[in-house]
């Protein structure tokens, strides 16, 4: 006898706006899948019925996980979508995101929606998400040299401390590296510390010990408070790009921001992380890498694209080795020079002035962003820049371009 409805039997969750936060109060782990139309579900509904099935088979507890579908246009996504992830909203194509204790992460299914990496890819969130280390040491791995660091250390794996934190690794899991220390041993290394936890941001490569770490200073039993701190400090800060690092920190995020500084004079750096966290925040998920690079370490690439020490500190906007050049009259010397800068990403990004440029549509240029030079500053051997003609016009709108900041 056939079933009269054949949704009764799927394992995939219709989430709405009537149950959606009652399902995330109940539940560690919620995975969607976000479709607008009846053609989009068809294609990926088998896909998702596997990746329940298999799934409940791994970790079949009640409150554990939950395997969803849902309207690319709920109202109730507008939440997260405005707060949480302003640069990757939900009604952009088919998409699959997860939901942590009802914090959205920073991981998407996109164009992988595919058994095999949504399943291995919840394992790995739900098992793997620390790596336990057995001294205050973290591990020495020089392929991710540029890469963020929570590192918690702990009384014993039962510490409510510990289970805090390992809900902010699984929403950060792809944004930072996260180790925890348990024992005695990790709790008296810090003397001046009273509380039964530490927990300690680190970025490596940094131009200055005072940009290395911080160590949270709160409640560490109470999440919200572990959550906001954590998101500033992996979300909306810089790291430090290097020969050695250069295509590993550009894999995710082609287009970056990069602020080369004199190592003597640290002032714009600070400056720079400053204006990150606040007058720039809207950009740093998924939209743009801001890194930091040593102006001397990279002189004589500097020097191929006409750019001496003297120079020092300026900004390249820069992607896949194409720059461009920003208006000459922008002056970073001003106190709104970063309003100014967001202005111009801004205007970049809405392609009109952008475009504008091309067609000749404006007669005074000196205002527009132009192409300049096609170059891969990050490889100590690279080929010589190739100049870009004034004519030429950028693939996609998602192009990449040069800010210079101290031009004359």
């Amino acid at each position: 006898m056939m079933s009269e409805n054949p949704e009764s039997s799927s394992k995939v969750l219709q989430i709405n706006t009537e149950n959606v936060y009652k399902i995330f109060e109940c539940n560690e782990l919620v995975v969607i899948l976000f479709c607008s139309c009846y053609q989009e579900i068809c294609i990926y509904k088998s896909t998702f019925e596997k990746v329940s099935v298999k799934v409940s088979e791994l970790y079949p507890d009640p409150g554990k996980v939950v395997i969803g579908k849902a309207s690319r246009y709920g109202t109730w996504t507008e939440y997260y979508s405005t707060s949480q992830n302003p640069n990757l909203p939900f009604d952009y194509k088919p998409n699959v995101r997860l939901f942590i204790n009802g914090k959205l992460a920073t991981k998407s299914f996109i164009s992988d929606i595919i058994l095999s990496n949504i399943v291995s890819y919840i394992q790995k969130l739900l098992d793997n998400s620390i790596e336990e280390i057995s001294s205050i040491c973290i591990p020495n791995n020089p392929t991710k040299a540029y890469e963020k660091y929570m590192i918690g250390y702990f009384k014993n794996k039962n510490s409510p401390d510990y289970q805090i934190f390992k809900k902010l690794s699984m929403v950060f899991m792809d944004d930072c590296q996260f180790y925890a220390g348990f024992g005695e041993e990790f709790c008296t290394t810090f003397s001046d510390n009273h509380n039964e936890s530490l927990i300690i941001f680190k970025i490596s490569n940094q131009p200055s010990p005072e940009f290395e770490q911080e160590i949270f200073s709160g409640d560490s039993s109470d999440y919200e408070s572990l959550y906001n701190w954590g998101e500033k400090n992996i979300l909306y800060s810089t790291s430090e790009i290097t020969f050695d690092n250069a295509e590993s920190i550009q894999k995710d995020r082609p287009l970056s921001l990069i602020l080369f500084y004199n190592p003597d004079d640290l002032k714009p750096v600070k400056r720079f992380k400053d204006n990150i966290t606040t007058v720039l925040k809207e950009y740093c998920n998924n939209q743009i890498n801001f890194l930091t690079a040593n102006g001397a370490l990279f002189s004589k690439h500097l020097q191929e694209i006409e750019k001496s020490q003297t120079d020092l500190p300026f900004l390249l906007l820069v992607r896949h080795g194409t720059i461009y050049r920003f208006p000459e009259n922008y002056d970073v010397t001003s106190l709104m020079s970063y309003q100014q800068l967001k202005t111009l990403i801004k205007d970049f990004f809405s392609n009109n002035k952008h475009f504008s440029y091309y067609r000749n549509e404006r007669q005074d240029k000196s205002g527009s962003i132009h192409p300049v030079y096609r170059f891969n500053l990050f490889c100590e051997f690279s080929s010589k820049p190739e100049k870009i003609d004034r004519n030429y016009i950028p693939d996609s709108v998602e192009d990449h371009f040069c800010v210079s900041l101290f031009d004359e």
